[in-house]
């Protein structure tokens, strides 16, 4: 995959080309056309768009070559143009994508066709009670500390579900990163795990009866990007703020998306 081709660092649009390189290579009869995501440069990273948690939005790090830049990406501004357009163009040598940092955005675009879906009750539940929301500014807290958040619902059985008075039973588990700063990450990420506690009993613990409506939730840990096993991470589904339900995706596995 080639993202090394920036339009033009100097601006606030850049252009990444994301065909593979073996594809451009190709003579022009085989492959006609470059597959090029328009962005933007921004100055700090919302936690909540970074190590590919929303499959819509992405904003990357480049830190490979000798300028750094941040550039948020959108899925809706992927494009194909011919081939001969880029005639007499070179990639922006300055800007360079580390090999983790394309992991983590060719991750992003398989994601587009591989989220993780959850049932459409649950999926209600998430928004009714607020979580959702308290999700979404606990993320953008955490900055890059927090690589993905994986949830396991009812250990994994599809149950049905109807009334508040029947919870599901939730266990979430935060993935911290330990590429940068290890012991900063698992502050943050333990911070993080702290609020989303409260966050759930503020929203589904009955103060008055000491019981669960909508959603329980079971257990909240922070896992290193270094311990989590492959058990795990094969058990459990990746949660996006933006997932889509069972309505419009087929129920798939996320462990290993990359």
């Amino acid at each position: 995959m080639k993202a090394a081709g920036l339009a033009d660092p100097t601006t606030e649009a850049l252009a990444v080309v994301i065909s593979h390189d073996c594809d451009i290579a190709q003579d022009v009869g085989a492959e006609p056309s470059v597959e090029v995501i328009v962005g933007r440069r921004v100055v700090v990273a919302d936690g909540n768009f970074t190590y590919a948690k929303s499959a819509r939005r992405l904003q990357l790090t480049f830190t490979g070559g000798t300028e750094h830049l941040i550039v948020d990406l959108l899925a809706s501004r992927k494009i194909t143009i011919p081939k001969e357009q880029l005639v007499g163009h070179k990639p922006v040598e300055a800007v360079k994508l580390t090999s983790g940092e394309l992991t983590i955005l060719q991750r992003w675009l398989a994601a587009r066709y591989r989220r993780s879906a959850f049932p459409d009750e649950f999926d209600k539940r998430l928004t009714r009670t607020g979580i959702r929301d308290r999700l979404g500014k606990i993320l953008k807290s955490a900055g890059t500390s927090i690589a993905a958040i994986y949830f396991d619902v009812d250990q994994g059985e599809e149950v049905s579900r109807t009334g508040s008075d029947e919870p599901y039973a939730l266990a979430i588990y935060l993935l911290y990163s330990t590429e940068v700063d290890p012991d900063s990450a698992q502050q943050a990420t333990e911070s993080a795990k702290i609020a989303i506690r409260k966050a759930f009993r503020d929203k589904c613990l009955s103060q008055a009866t000491g019981t669960w409506r909508d959603i329980e939730l079971i257990d909240c840990e922070a896992i290193s990007d270094r311990a989590m096993t492959v058990q795990q991470a094969e058990s459990f589904k990746r949660w996006s703020a933006d997932h889509v339900s069972l309505r419009t995706e087929p129920q798939q596995a996320m462990m290993r998306d990359e």
